[in-house]
């Protein structure tokens, strides 16, 4: 498939370089971790390594929102596979890296092979490998950063539109990656042909393992920066206001040992309740609500339907109490069925001499707030509901208590004396929708306090949001989406915790500034990939139920 040039607005592309150029030492600070994530994969990986899993989890350590992101975690359950699996992952990356293969061969042959490891591993709670087509080619971007680019159906659709391309493969075909390859290999060619992008490439990545000097790194930023930039107004925009999550990674999940949330450090700014209300829909009577359980219950436990923006409250509601953003004051871990005490607490882990005794992440945390007293600490459980509570928290079960602050217990490991302090806060988020709901016994949920929240459509600011996009086809789906919730709700084997929150209706990507074609390709995105096979999961025995809202959503977008 050639990209046509003639296709195409010159001029346009030269008034995104234009800008990339005058903006490139902000953009640089900003895409350098992508720089690192590059380096720590080559610098780790080893098709031959004995141990493959730990190899390539080192090699992926610094992929964050790369390979995770709040609903697409391919990092995970790549890990996953490598975990149950290792050699067949090792064979599938040696296919994939095989470059005397034809290129759609080896997609073909992962996705496949994930396929099947999916089908022989997963459990019930894996729906997907999520090794799409963005997945691998990050995976071949880390491998061979002079040749690949990192695939974003997003980026290329909003690119291609600014450049005059309107000739998009189908989605998730090979074609549209080799479409967007084409397009990459168009930009690299302007990209050479421009003596002062060549001198920058080579000052900014001399001494990098970079066989082209990074201009093809150069080349997939120019294609980000021109899928966000107004080209009406770029003389006047700075880079902070076209950034999205390619540039700022917040909430992405972690390996699937799940220890602690790699979450970029916010810097110490001040976050005040009104920061809050602002960010996070809900009311200022419910807001206070929370603060005032958290100081009296020591232990809170938020719950509700998936995507109504529980991890992104918990987050948020630390700050505004701590009064700033900090997040070495504030601690994420997600449990999973084989998080244990020894993950949690301490236990023996295996050495080059044995087996050691090594302290697991709540027992650092209380440390740590144990030598600060006069300040406070939040600990933050996510899918807290997964994990076989009894197990992981042993005998803390009664210390965490908040009449039990303080007071110390014999551990289980050692007999060391150890308590829970006065100023750790922990907060739980559990989805109502998890059918392991019923995990948490009685006497955990005697020392939480629950939270319900509910789906904000009716949230009067929520509304001020949508309405603000001036598109008259998200209003609609919004009203189709509380039709479906009450319908939901009315539902005696599903309930108001299975209903649809309002997060989907959320990105980076969209904004007041974007043209009702972005607008309307986010809104097909929202049905065809997110609601649709939800409600596939929740009525697949009941086909009729399922065609008539899928011919409801789809209509909203003809």
């Amino acid at each position: 498939m050639n990209f046509n040039i003639n296709k195409f607005d010159i001029d346009k592309l030269r008034k995104i370089i234009s800008y990339y150029k005058k903006n490139i030492k902000d953009i640089s600070l900003d895409e350098i971790y992508k720089i690192e994530a590059i380096k720590t994969f080559q610098q780790n990986w080893d098709i031959n390594a004995k141990d493959f899993y730990e190899m390539i989890s080192n090699s992926l350590s610094k992929s964050k929102n790369l390979l995770a992101s709040r609903n697409y975690f391919p990092k995970n359950m790549i890990l996953y596979f490598a975990q149950k699996d290792p050699e067949m992952v090792r064979e599938m990356f040696v296919n994939l890296f095989n470059e005397t293969i034809s290129l759609s061969r080896r997609i073909d042959s992962f996705r496949d092979s994930c396929d099947m490891l999916l089908k022989q591993y997963g459990n019930e709670n894996m729906s997907n490998h999520y090794q799409y087509l963005n997945a691998i080619s990050t995976y071949l971007f880390f491998r061979f950063p002079e040749k690949y680019c990192i695939y974003k159906e997003g980026k290329f659709k909003a690119f291609a539109n600014k450049i005059g391309y309107d000739n998009i493969p189908k989605r998730g075909s090979f074609e549209i990656l080799e479409a967007y390859y084409n397009m990459c290999d168009w930009v690299l060619e302007v990209v050479k042909s421009d003596e002062e992008l060549v001198q920058m490439a080579f000052s900014r990545f001399n001494g990098l393992n970079f066989a082209d000097n990074g201009l093809h790194l150069i080349a997939e930023e120019i294609i980000y920066i021109g899928s966000r930039l107004n080209l009406n107004i770029e003389s006047k925009q700075k880079v902070s206001e076209i950034e999205d999550v390619d540039l700022i990674e917040e909430d992405y999940k972690e390996d699937v040992k799940v220890q602690e949330k790699d979450i970029i450090k916010d810097s110490e700014e001040t976050y005040t309740k009104q920061d809050f209300l602002e960010e996070v829909y809900i009311t200022e009577k419910e807001y206070n609500f929370l603060v005032r359980l958290l100081d009296r219950k020591k232990n809170i436990i938020l719950t509700g339907a998936p995507g109504i923006g529980k991890t992104f409250l918990s987050k948020r509601l630390a700050y505004s109490i701590l009064g700033k953003k900090d997040d070495d004051k504030v601690k994420f871990v997600q449990f999973h069925q084989n998080y244990s005490y020894e993950d949690f607490i301490m236990g023996y882990k295996p050495s080059k001499e044995g087996f050691e005794l090594k302290y697991g992440v709540f027992y650092n945390f209380c440390k740590k707030a144990e030598r600060n007293p006069n300040n406070k600490y939040f600990f933050i459980i996510d899918e807290i509901n997964r994990g076989n509570l009894s197990k992981i928290f042993g005998e803390l079960m009664m210390l965490i208590e908040n009449n039990y602050r303080g007071q110390n217990i014999n551990l289980a490991y050692g007999g060391e004396c150890f308590s829970v302090p006065k100023n750790i806060y922990i907060i739980g988020i559990m989805n109502t929708a998890d059918r392991s709901i019923a995990m948490i016994d009685y006497a955990l949920r005697r020392r939480f306090s629950f939270f319900d929240l509910k789906p904000a459509f009716e949230n009067e600011r929520f509304m001020d949001y949508i309405k603000g996009l001036n598109s008259e086809k998200f209003i609609t789906l919004v009203e189709k989406v509380k039709l479906l919730n009450k319908e939901i709700k009315e539902d005696f084997s599903l309930g108001e915790g299975f209903c649809i929150g309002h997060s989907y209706f959320f990105s980076d990507e969209i904004s007041k500034e974007s043209s009702l074609d972005e607008i309307d390709m986010y809104i097909e995105e929202i049905i065809e990939f997110d609601i649709i096979p939800l409600l596939k999961e929740y009525w697949f025995d009941d086909y009729d139920k399922i065609e008539k809202w899928e011919k409801i959503l789809r209509d909203v977008i003809k």
